[in-house]
């Protein structure tokens, strides 16, 4: 809470303003392209993820830069640096102690995907052992599927080199049978990789996605974001860019 001291004069009065533990240091925040979550449009980090998390801030008071960058390098650089947050981010059993987390921001299904000519049958975790199945490094979605005893996968450091190792010859070293991504961003990851013709296979899970700040973020930078999240979710902001994002990529 907000608290105010007066000080009385003869010819004026003064205040004080005591303010509240907010950070007076900006806050960096990382992300990658992910759309319809995080990505650049016209020249400006736009997204379903970035519009909620950048409200937080300005509702919060606290200053903020963003950064675009790989999944990987964000990521490390999220667990190491001071006053640095990554989003939007799957908050995983294994990744639980690494962050000082703030969600939900909005929920993300994640795909199998294969090439258009796939015969398989994919109606389980089970039924993807015997496939090589691509994905991005230290992508939660690879996480999740290691720790279902899946082993067979082959990562590279950003997504859209994915779709083309779909359509490799079966015998060359990066072919990959299947893909794994995030369904609203699987046409357009494609697009951009000049690859149309694949087709979601399987819906391994739903998932909750949030802002993950560096154990060295101040805990009241945290409380202050967490606050204004729960703001956004009472006025129904929250809700109504989700919906936007939903019209948008025909969810």
């Amino acid at each position: 809470m907000t608290s105010f001291l007066w000080f009385a004069r003869p010819t004026a009065v003064a205040f004080l303003w005591l303010a509240a533990a907010v950070p007076a240091s900006a806050l960096t925040l990382l992300t990658e392209e992910n759309p319809p979550f995080n990505y650049m449009e016209g020249g400006k980090l736009v997204g379903m993820a970035t519009e909620i998390v950048l409200e937080m801030a300005k509702r919060a008071d606290v200053p903020v830069t963003t950064e675009l960058l790989p999944w990987d390098r964000a990521y490390r650089r999220a667990q190491a640096d001071r006053e640095t947050c990554l989003f939007a981010t799957a908050r995983l059993e294994n990744r639980e102690k690494l962050f000082a987390w703030v969600g939900p921001l909005s929920l993300n299904l994640w795909g199998i995907y294969g090439p258009g000519n796939f015969s398989g049958t994919v109606k389980s975790l089970a039924d993807l052992k015997p496939y090589r199945i691509g994905g991005v490094v230290n992508d939660a979605k690879v996480e999740f599927l290691r720790e279902n005893f899946l082993i067979n996968i082959k990562q590279v450091p950003d997504d859209r080199q994915n779709p083309p190792r779909l359509l490799l010859a079966g015998d060359a070293p990066d072919h990959i049978d299947l893909w794994i991504t995030g369904i609203y961003a699987a046409r357009d990851v494609a697009k951009a990789a000049n690859v149309s013709d694949i087709k979601l296979v399987f819906i391994v899970r739903e998932i909750p996605l949030y802002l993950a700040c560096s154990p060295q973020t101040r805990p009241a930078t945290v409380k202050a974001l967490a606050d204004a999240l729960e703001s956004i979710k009472s006025d129904g902001t929250q809700k109504r860019i989700i919906a936007d994002y939903g019209r948008k990529f025909g969810q």
